[in-house]
């Protein structure tokens, strides 16, 4: 039995809402993703498998379109949107991130399918959401990661605004669309009555920004990109990101939830780098750096210049020990004495990471058509009793005559 097995969603989205279709496909849903001839901006996104450019090899579009039945339809046709109509009515969900007006004006809006089924949840997700004065505007990713509030954040200070890795604000929309869906679909089972939802990707990723609208509120005062150092006033040391000998790890010894810096000295002393650490006025000094201690001298600019000078020196004695060890034994052997150590990880290290491996998280799938197995991540969650089933993403227009043969 799977989650939500039984639940039948027409999908009509591209770029924006897909992930979100992708994320009840996986849980079990019937998903049937309406495209249009040629197929969306998604399917011709490189990068490409093996390199080979066309609407099936989209790595791009396989991430965001796993376990989905793909139907063409031509909507700017009479033909088209009468098959379109009627697929969307046969549905429980359905799923659109079109501009605001462009299946209304063909027919297939919320207002005039809800009349001819009250039941149906009708999920709109759009850049700035279906009403207000930008309603209508032109969208795209980074003009969701600008509008959203996230650009502002990311980077160090002297940067100027950064775009996150990835199509974030999208993700974002369609994370938030699948929670709202959910809901909505819960109530429709229990009253029969169906609902608007309405996602807009520029409140989404609004809500990434964490307790920056807050001090905005509360202070008046702009929260500003910060980089490595967050909203700490001097680099700690034990504090940031260290080169190793075949990467990067990342750590914050001084936080809350893992042993404080001591442990960190004992187990350099024990490499036989913990060099003069153990001597005045260092020994002192790092046998009562916790984060209370921390606390105290970033609230005391006199203090922290007195800091300064040894905390630097501290640094530079860390610093050497991380590059004297390869990334994963300094997390391992971070991580068995409690230490907060994490590699930075690249997509090679991902592959490769026991702890996904030994969970299963890679999941192979078969691709006929490319006479190829692929390896594909599985859900972020797990179910005991419905777990979800990931399959492969479709051909375009791969399931058109299976879809719309018996209705």
């Amino acid at each position: 039995m799977k989650a939500l097995e039984g639940v039948r969603v027409v999908e009509f989205c591209d770029e924006i809402g897909s992930y979100c279709g992708r994320l009840l496909g996986d849980l079990g849903a019937e998903v049937i993703k309406v495209e249009p001839p040629g197929g969306g901006i998604q399917r011709m996104t490189p990068p490409f498998y093996n390199g080979v450019e066309g609407p099936d090899t989209s790595i791009a579009f396989w991430v965001h379109n796993t376990s989905k039945k793909s139907v063409v339809l031509d909507l700017d046709t009479e033909a088209g949107r009468r098959s379109a109509r009627t697929l969307a009515l046969s549905a429980d969900v359905v799923l659109e991130d079109r501009p605001v007006g462009y299946l209304a004006a063909r027919g297939l809006g919320y207002d005039a399918l809800s009349a001819e089924k009250p039941s149906l949840v009708y999920t709109s997700v759009t850049g700035f959401g279906q009403t207000g004065p930008h309603a209508g505007y032109a969208y795209t990713d980074i003009i969701g990661q600008a509008m959203g509030g996230i650009m502002t954040l990311a980077g160090e200070l002297a940067d100027p605004p950064n775009i996150i890795y990835g199509n974030q604000a999208n993700i974002s929309a369609s994370l938030h669309a699948s929670q709202g869906t959910l809901l909505a679909l819960l109530h429709a089972e229990a009253t029969g009555e169906g609902q608007l939802v309405d996602v807009s990707a520029q409140e989404a990723l609004s809500m990434s920004q964490e307790t920056a609208m807050g001090t905005w509120d509360f202070q008046k005062r702009n929260r500003v990109r910060t980089g490595e150092l967050g909203m700490l006033p001097v680099r700690l040391p034990g504090a940031g990101v260290y080169q190793a000998k075949d990467g990067w790890v990342s750590l914050l010894v001084v936080a809350p939830g893992g042993a404080d810096f001591p442990e960190l000295v004992d187990w350099m002393r024990e490499k036989g780098l913990a060099e003069d650490l153990d001597e005045e006025p260092y020994a002192s000094f790092t046998h009562k750096l916790t984060m209370g201690m921390i606390t105290q001298i970033i609230g005391s600019p006199q203090s922290v210049a007195e800091s300064a000078p040894l905390m630097e020196h501290i640094q530079g004695v860390l610093r050497r020990f991380i590059a004297s060890m390869p990334a994963r034994e300094a997390y391992e052997e971070g991580q068995s004495r409690r230490l907060l150590v994490g590699i930075v990880s690249t997509p090679k290290d991902l592959a490769e990471n026991t702890q996904l491996r030994a969970r299963d998280w890679y999941q192979p799938m078969p691709f006929d058509y490319l006479g190829a197995t692929i390896e594909f991540m599985g859900p972020p969650y797990r179910l005991s009793e419905t777990p979800a089933v990931i399959a492969r993403p479709p051909r375009l227009g791969e399931h058109t005559a299976e879809v719309l043969g018996p209705i």
